[in-house]
């Protein structure tokens, strides 16, 4: 069986929800309050977009299982879902296609990092 689509084991893929889901609550958190009222590191929004959804497509990508798409599109949905709450919130946040697109592209990071891990395991 080809290693890429192993699944993990139970333990570590109940891990993983929990870790993931505690992460997207993070992640909620952060994207809705009104600026100013979080602290943010001094570094690009974007690179804090990618960076979020990178570390939060990891452990979606462990609990579906490695090589499985459906972990790139559920986290970039979410990703894209949270950016049109920013906009609908009344918060002083505003949706921004380009965020949507660092959290899509910091999803396929993830999922691709776990993606490659995953082939250099044994069966």
């Amino acid at each position: 069986m080809n290693p890429a689509l192993v699944p993990y084991p139970p333990a570590i893929r109940r891990a993983a929800v929990v870790i993931a889901a505690l992460l997207a609550v993070v992640i909620a958190y952060f994207s809705l309050v009104p600026p100013g009222d979080a602290p943010a590191p001094q570094i690009s929004d974007k690179v804090r977009h990618f960076a979020a959804y990178a570390g939060l497509a990891v452990p979606v990508s462990m609990w579906f299982g490695p090589g499985r798409i459906a972990a790139v599109l559920i986290t970039a949905a979410y990703g894209i879902g949270l950016e049109i709450a920013q906009g609908l919130a009344g918060t002083g946040r505003e949706a921004s296609l380009a965020d949507a697109a660092a959290n899509t592209l910091g999803a396929a990071a993830g999922f691709l990092l776990i993606w490659f891990i995953a082939r250099t395991r044994r069966a």
